[in-house]
Formats: C-alpha cells, sequence, structure tokens
C-alpha cells in the first residue's frame, strides 16, 4: 500500500507544471531581461527596480533565472534578483538552495519555440542553435552610495598628520630625474692622493726664476807688519 502511496506522489510531482514551483521575488536594481541566460542573446525589456518577478527556476550556481514579469518570460541574471526569507530579503544567489528553486537548463529550440513565436529574432533561430553561448556569470549591481552624514556636507579630513605613501614620497611623473645631491657627494679620500716631489714640479716660465750672480770674493789685505817701510830715500 505504501508502495503504491508513493508511485502516486511521484507521478503527481513529474505532472505537476514548472509554475507551481515559482518564487516570488523582485528586482534590486534597473535588469536586463534576455531571451536566453546570456547578455548576447537578444534583449526583451528593461526592468525598474522593485518589479514583481515570478522565478520558475534557475541556473547552475543561481546565476541566471528564468522569470516571468511584466507579462514576459525571459532571464534575468540572479544577482539582481531578492527574496523574503525568515522576513528578511536575501539575494536569490546567496539563497538559492534554502528558497527551494529548482536548477534547470536552457534549450534554445524548445524554449524559443515556445514563447518567441512572433519575435522578429525568431527568423534568426537556427543562427542562434547553431552557436549556443554558454552560460557565464553576470555581475551584480553596485552598492548603494553611502549617505552624508546630516548636514549634507561632506566629512572634512582631521586635523592630524596625513599617512605618507609608502617610501615616505610622493611618486614622481614619468621621465622624472632627480637633480644632482651636492651635499650627498662622498668627497675624495684625504692624504691618499700622490704628490709629486716639490724639488721636480716645473715652475712656470712667467715666474721663472734666475740664480743671483755671484759675488766675487773678497781680496785679502796686505799686513802691515810684513811689508817694508818705506824711508823716503835712496
Amino acid at each position: 500500500m505504501k508502495r503504491i502511496m508513493w508511485s502516486l506522489v511521484t507521478l503527481l510531482l513529474m505532472i505537476i507544471p514548472a509554475a507551481a514551483f515559482a518564487v516570488d521575488g523582485y528586482t534590486v536594481a534597473t535588469v536586463n531581461m534576455f531571451a536566453g541566460p546570456d547578455p548576447q542573446y537578444p534583449q526583451l525589456l528593461t526592468l525598474d527596480p522593485g518589479t514583481p518577478v515570478d522565478v520558475q527556476g534557475c541556473t547552475a550556481g543561481w546565476e541566471w533565472c528564468d522569470v516571468i514579469a511584466a507579462g514576459n518570460r525571459g532571464w534575468v541574471a540572479g544577482p539582481y534578483i531578492e527574496y523574503m526569507y525568515d522576513n528578511q530579503p536575501v539575494i536569490v544567489t546567496d539563497y538559492g538552495p534554502r528558497i527551494g528553486i529548482p536548477i534547470v537548463t536552457f534549450a534554445i529550440g524548445t524554449y524559443w519555440g515556445r514563447y518567441y513565436g512572433n519575435r522578429p529574432f525568431y527568423r534568426d533561430r537556427a543562427r542562434w542553435v547553431a552557436r549556443p553561448l554558454p552560460v557565464r556569470p553576470f555581475p551584480g549591481p553596485r552598492p548603494p552610495v553611502r549617505p552624508y552624514p546630516p548636514g549634507g556636507q561632506r566629512p572634512q579630513p582631521g586635523p592630524g598628520p596625513r599617512p605618507m605613501p609608502p617610501g615616505g614620497n610622493r611618486p614622481q611623473p614619468p621621465g622624472y630625474r632627480p637633480p644632482p645631491s651636492e651635499g650627498n657627494r662622498p668627497p675624495p679620500p684625504a692624504g691618499n692622493r700622490p704628490q709629486p716631489p716639490a724639488g721636480n714640479r716645473p715652475q712656470p716660465h712667467g715666474n721663472e726664476q734666475r740664480p743671483a750672480p755671484k759675488k766675487p770674493a773678497p781680496r785679502p789685505h796686505p799686513e802691515q807688519g810684513n811689508n817694508p817701510p818705506n824711508n823716503g830715500g835712496g
């Protein structure tokens, strides 16, 4: 009896349409709806922040979700969809398993034939089927801008010293050459340079000194005691 009951339950779950698993969410920012899980697919429309969406399923990782919004069926990036979980808003990509959103695959032939038969791009279906796009994650919305404090003025920096960049110096523009430092050039070693001998250094021609002329030696005076006296006679 239990086996029969479980078989009936399984069969009932299989025939329940996917819409029964739809999750009610809403967009958190302006986001586009595409005809497939990639921005390169044709764009259907743009959803404003706070637009209600019925999530039918998401790709692996809950990066892209198949949704119904504003009377259209298409794909919206998961980071742009929020859902109320335990009375608080959560992003689908973070809480997809807890919310219970099923994982679905995208088959462009079946999907486009079911929902886009009257769209202009449906005529190029064969071209899109021939080159299916890989499912890639889509960046989420930017964080909101922090409001200014009361008064509407941007806070001013404090009076303390401003931190210096690494190295203590402001980076110079390309091509800048620092000036030569006069005070940092090491002096030549004192006493180590050989000096030429003092007697061999040549003197400049203009200042060449001529040797002084030698004075004649003094003549010896005759001794008076040795000269014969002059008597004036013959």
